[in-house]
């Protein structure tokens, strides 16, 4: 995909980036980090450097989280996948069960 310039704005400071994102999505990122620290400072006692970095700590945070879920999901559909392997194992077994019995209803007619 072809990178294109985008100007963003956060905490009041202009930002040109080179990305390949949407640019929707690259904005409402840039107004929820705004929000947050808008959410950060807003008792006045902490600077833009200390909210950038609470913000960046709960975004690590919260990426952390999301990642574990993840893995925890890829687990399960592991776990599914599985369960599903077994019951085709399963069904082919008796499908050839099921087959051997009626040529033996049909040669016993």
């Amino acid at each position: 995909m072809e990178k294109k310039k985008m100007e963003i704005t956060v905490a009041g400071q202009n930002y040109t980036l080179l990305t390949d994102e949407d640019p929707a999505a690259v904005k409402a990122i840039t107004d929820s980090l705004n929000r947050q620290l808008a959410a950060i400072m807003s008792n006045g006692r902490v600077s833009l450097t200390q909210a950038l970095i609470l913000a960046a700590m709960d975004l690590s945070q919260e990426a952390a989280l999301q990642r574990e879920a993840a893995e925890k999901l890829k687990a399960q559909i592991g776990d599914y996948l599985e369960d599903a392997e077994r019951a085709m194992t399963e069904r082919d077994r008796y499908k050839r069960e099921y087959d051997k019995l009626l040529e033996k209803t049909k040669a016993q007619s």
